[in-house]
């Protein structure tokens, strides 16, 4: 008889139009994980009921949930379903897929890009917002340049003015791709049917009402870059043939990030690369608060709330400066920005425009050891934006190649 083994377990996810039911048409996809702790509870009563033989009659059902969590190492696109239901939203998307039409320009500067003529439909200027970040592809000298849009001066038809902290190659004039598209948080929410596949002993297990409650990515040196989900749900069945409808679809197969592929823009403050130190580790949490909600009739939740979003980034510096504790000490808001990509430039850049620096430690433990900084930045809303759209914790700018 074959005992299960957790190296021949695969995941498979697919969106639930009604919360807790799988659904009956559509198609699954099977993620890339690293490892998952999906879980089905069911709290039990105990009778208190008295008898001369002094034993206990009977346990009974009164509250279940399925909850639980995935672990994977970061890639382009195949998460993307996951990231944006936890924010609650999705992706806003240049062009076709995130990827622009061929656009000719009469002149490139370090500050400005500057179309022949206006541009139009999904590939307008406008379509991307202040401080967006996004990657050109061209046969020029600006071929895989990963740029910002100006937090200052807003895109027009015809001219895209850059933030002065990534500066365009000063070009003549060359035909460029854009490759953009944002993501913030917002307030549709949506579940998820998980199927754990046990395939060596054939078993099946479908976890409904997944609800995608958190979100922790961790970038560090010499490490392969880590994302991990946390779910709150309703019930859970099993069988020895799949309960998902349709055809298991294969993710992407884009390559794994690290603290090196992914260093490509990777840690600025305040508007601008890190300098003066180095970055050891940063690690972003994203949690909605979520809460079961129950009812008389019910075993399992009949809905999740949500409740105050919670982001904080978490780095770990050199100590070379007093800088951060001069923010620590005085209350100065800061922004903070990293990247993290593949080797082919493939990725994202997750932005926090105002974050308070909520903790500071650092500390000569023993000798023959660097000084660390251990910081802790919580986002804070930007209320003070003039554009209402941008009044957000976090943006997550993707750029790359098309995601279909």
């Amino acid at each position: 008889m074959p005992l299960a083994s957790s190296s021949a377990v695969a995941v498979r996810i697919i969106k639930e139009s009604v919360f807790g039911t799988i659904p009956v048409a559509g198609n699954p996809t099977e993620l890339r994980v690293t490892g998952e702790s999906l879980d089905y509870a069911i709290s039990k009563e105990t009778s208190k009921e008295i008898n001369t033989r002094r034993t206990v009659n009977s346990m009974v059902p009164v509250t279940a949930n399925s909850s639980g969590g995935l672990q994977a190492e970061m890639h382009y696109a195949g998460l993307e379903p996951l990231m944006e239901s936890v924010l609650q939203s999705t992706f806003t998307e240049f062009g076709t897929d995130g990827v622009g039409v061929a656009t000719p320009t009469t002149g490139i500067t370090a500050t400005a890009i500057t179309a022949s003529s206006p541009t139009s439909g999904s590939s307008i200027f406008t379509n991307l917002q202040k401080g967006q970040w996004f990657r050109v592809t061209s046969a020029g000298a600006n071929n895989g340049k990963i740029l910002r849009v100006s937090t200052v001066t807003a895109p027009t038809t015809t001219v895209l003015t850059l933030d002065t902290g990534t500066p365009a190659t000063v070009s003549a004039g060359e035909s460029i791709q854009i490759q953009a598209a944002r993501l913030t948080h917002g307030v549709t929410q949506s579940s998820w049917t998980l199927e754990r596949v046990a395939s060596d002993i054939g078993v099946y297990m479908a976890y409904t009402g997944m609800t995608p409650s958190k979100m922790s990515l961790n970038v560090a040196s010499g490490s392969l870059t880590s994302v991990s989900f946390d779910f709150m749900g309703k019930a859970a069945v099993e069988g020895t043939a799949t309960n998902l409808p349709g055809t298991v679809q294969d993710a992407p197969t884009y390559d794994i990030h690290s603290g090196v592929s992914g260093a490509t823009n990777a840690i600025w403050l305040d508007g601008a690369p890190v300098t003066g130190t180095y970055v050891k580790s940063v690690t972003l949490d994203f949690d909605n608060s979520l809460r079961s909600q129950e009812a008389i009739g019910t075993l399992g939740a009949v809905g999740i709330g949500s409740g105050t979003i919670n982001c904080t980034m978490n780095m770990q510096v050199y100590f070379a400066n007093k800088d951060l504790f001069t923010k620590f000490r005085t209350n100065a808001a800061m922004s903070v920005m990293f990247g993290s990509s593949d080797a082919a430039g493939n990725g994202y850049m997750f932005s926090v425009p105002v974050g308070n620096l909520a903790s500071w430690k650092s500390n000569a433990g023993s000798k023959d050891n660097d000084m660390m900084v251990d910081i802790s930045v919580t986002a804070l809303s930007d209320d003070s934006n003039a554009v209402v759209a941008l009044r957000k914790l976090l943006f997550v700018d993707r750029f790359g190649a098309a995601v279909v």
